[in-house]
């Protein structure tokens, strides 16, 4: 029968059969395409939630120590106060001295004629400003053992404080960074995404938040007994120039050539415990010592007020005249005063390290292969593999059955300084000096920015997630 047909009739069909298995290869690339597309775009989210998650990790880290430097400006600040107080006290006192001997000395002047009227009116202001400045002393004196105790207090406050963010900062960072993660998940209107997840299970917790807590607590360090020496170091570069040295005017120091004033003054940090304010004004005229001509001093007034913890006279200033052994003898004491405080800072000072001095946040982040939206998860390419047209089924083959993603950042400081052309907005926040500023807990400009990861730890986290560790060599950045 079929020889009989004509020839267009025997090739019926064929181009039906040549459909289908275009159809089957198109719906086998038009698969490929689509799950790629799912996967790369799950990859993505990823790695965008690994970046954000330790990037709030770090910048958590960074605005801790910027809290902890807050603190330490704070410590500094009220002992240099307690030091411009002691200043004062010693000064009024001086005031109160020599103001008490000129009195002295103007009652016997308005003794002589021709002066007496000028002199006893002179004698009679002196008198108010004894009585002023004694008045003043005494308020002074009284202030600042009330100040002392409340300074030690606020202190210990501080240093509580401190020692709780060194204790628990690191925690407070992967909390910061473990909520932005969760943050990725979708869920609207009962459509819900899964989204990433903190991968911290076994071997790869230990390469991440343990690690970062680790080197969270070794960063900073509590500085006391013999390692105050930089916190004594700021605590005088402090100072006024009225608590640090007060010559007064020129005039207190008039050289007449045979005679005149020597006036001297001001504050000393004894080793760690004790401050020490001192003023001293000096009558000198010239003399004989041992058959040559010397200055002979007599003192006119004096001050002197210490602050340590015994309420101690303070040890006996140069050049041990009259006028320093009066200071002293006479000086205002205070006790409970500990010292120099204990205080916060970087634990590496080398010279070496300064300039890339920081330390590094790392997270890894999981997100299930079931997450993505690919024709297996949609359930669109079950075909029956017996099919005449055969299957266009296309499995997806993934590491560990996930995308994984690994984002670094780093805490790290930096003033804006004059001339950076990439900082134009921070003009009052530059250094006087134009001196570039290292990092340490006295200075609140620690920041946070992400970082590339090296191969090696990449390699080190992805042998941590049971993945072979040589994909390190050739996925970009974090992924």
């Amino acid at each position: 029968m079929e020889k009989h047909l004509p020839r267009r009739h025997r090739h019926r069909g064929q181009a039906a059969i040549w459909l289908l298995g275009s159809l089957a290869a198109s719906a086998a690339v038009m698969y490929a395409v689509f799950n790629t597309g799912q996967v790369i775009v799950g990859k993505q989210r990823a790695v965008n939630a690994a970046d954000a998650s330790a990037l709030a990790g770090a910048t958590a880290e960074a605005r801790l120590l910027n809290l902890m430097a807050y603190a330490n400006r704070g410590v500094v600040a009220n002992e240099v106060f307690l030091a411009q107080l002691l200043s004062l006290e010693s000064w009024v006192q001086y005031l109160e001295k020599t103001s008490g001997r000129l009195e002295m000395v103007l009652n016997i002047a308005s003794l002589i004629p021709g002066v007496g009227a000028a002199a006893q009116a002179a004698a009679k202001v002196m008198d108010k400003v004894e009585m002023v400045a004694g008045k003043a002393k005494t308020g002074l004196h009284k202030g600042i053992d009330v100040y002392i105790p409340a300074l030690e207090l606020v202190k210990s406050g501080l240093r509580g404080a401190q020692t709780a963010i060194n204790k628990g900062g690191g925690l407070l960072a992967e909390d910061a960074a473990r909520n932005i993660v969760k943050a990725n998940k979708t869920d609207f209107n009962s459509r819900k995404d899964a989204g990433v997840v903190i991968a911290d299970s076994g071997l790869i917790k230990e390469a991440t938040f343990v690690k970062n807590n680790a080197a969270w607590m070794k960063f900073t360090a509590l500085y006391e007994n013999g390692d105050r020496g930089d916190g004594k170091y700021i605590l005088e570069q402090s100072l006024d120039r009225f608590s640090a040295y007060r010559p007064g005017q020129p005039w207190l120091r008039l050289n007449g050539g045979i005679a005149g004033l020597y006036k001297d003054g001001g504050s000393k940090l004894k080793n760690f415990d004790r401050w020490e304010s001192e003023d001293t004004l000096e009558l000198w005229r010239l003399g004989w010592c041992k058959y040559k001509p010397c200055k002979k001093y007599e003192a006119v007034g004096w001050g002197r007020a210490n602050a340590d913890k015994s309420g101690s006279a303070g040890d006996r200033w140069d050049p041990h005249r009259d006028a320093q052994d009066n200071a002293q003898d006479d000086g205002g004491r205070h006790r409970k005063w500990s010292g120099v405080p204990a205080l916060y800072d970087v634990a590496d000072k080398k010279k070496t390290s300064r300039e890339e001095l920081g330390l590094d946040f790392i997270v890894a982040v999981a997100r299930p292969g079931g997450n993505d939206f690919t024709t297996t998860s949609l359930s669109m390419d079950t075909v029956n593999s017996k099919s005449v047209t055969g299957s266009a089924h296309v499995p997806l083959k993934q590491e560990a059955a996930q995308n994984a993603a690994f984002a670094k950042a780093r805490v790290f400081f930096e003033r804006p300084r004059r001339g950076l052309t990439n900082d134009f907005t921070a003009s009052g926040l530059w250094r006087p000096d134009g001196a570039k500023e290292y990092g340490s807990l006295y200075s609140p400009y620690w920041q946070a920015r992400l970082r590339d990861l090296t191969a090696g730890e990449k390699g080190a986290l992805l042998t941590a997630m049971g993945i072979s560790p040589d994909k390190a060599l050739y996925t970009p950045g974090g992924q």
